[in-house]
């Protein structure tokens, strides 16, 4: 990975980071965020100022927080936010502010995206938001499955398919696969990482992704024939 590359994720975590945490309804110290990111306030001030302008923030006093405005614009900015982030944006055709601030305030449900049910236990909630927090801020985890102790992964991207929830990472240098309802216990852990390039794009494409279900097996098989001596 090259030295813009770094640069770049650094600063797509960082305001990813700082977006969640206002939509949250912190009140955010410049200072004390910036010496957090081991940043300058200067180029904290830059973020706000270039890159999230669409924001509605308010500053006093060297903090900054979001104006609560009960929706309207601001609604369908989180609106558009979270879709593009989440990877749900291609969805909706031509999903823009217009008709994210359709949807929002429409009555009934004008749109449907069905998947069959999954039901969620309190402990599977606890351990999403704890995977969540881990990937956005780039942290290792510990990670319980069933029948695997997980110690140092590194979590790329959690990604629904067919209702349920998988959770792509990489340990030792190898693309990992956990579904989430295998998942007993994260907890995450202070040391961060550099996501690799290439696995975090083999985890967005559709081949890969359909895949999924079938990742233990494909990778039994493939250890089996190394054992072997390959597959010849």
């Amino acid at each position: 990975m090259t030295q813009a590359d770094r640069r770049h994720d650094r600063l797509a975590v960082r305001l990813s980071l700082i977006i969640s945490r206002l939509v949250a309804g912190e009140t955010l110290n410049m200072a004390r965020l910036a010496a957090e990111f081991g940043v300058s306030v200067r180029t904290l001030r830059r973020d706000f100022r270039e890159r999230l302008m669409y924001l509605d923030l308010e500053y006093r006093r060297g903090q900054c927080r979001l104006r609560s405005t009960g929706g309207g614009v601001q609604g369908e900015l989180d609106a558009l936010t979270f879709a593009h982030r989440a990877g749900l944006a291609d969805i909706f055709p031509g999903l823009d502010r217009r008709l994210a601030g359709m949807l929002l305030t429409a009555g009934g449900m004008p749109c449907l995206v069905w998947q069959p049910p999954q039901s969620v236990s309190p402990a599977i909630s606890l351990v999403f938001f704890r995977l969540v927090s881990a990937i956005t801020a780039c942290q290792r985890v510990l990670l319980l499955a069933e029948g695997e102790r997980c110690d140092g992964l590194a979590p790329y991207r959690l990604i629904s398919l067919d209702g349920c929830w998988y959770l792509t990472g990489e340990l030792n240098g190898h693309i990992t696969v956990h579904p989430l309802a295998t998942i007993h216990a994260v907890t995450v852990l202070n040391t961060t990482f550099t996501p690799r390039k290439r696995l975090n794009q083999l985890t967005i494409q559709a081949g890969f992704i359909r895949a999924l279900p079938h990742f233990s097996c494909i990778r039994e098989v493939l250890s089996q024939a190394a054992d072997n001596g390959g597959l010849g």
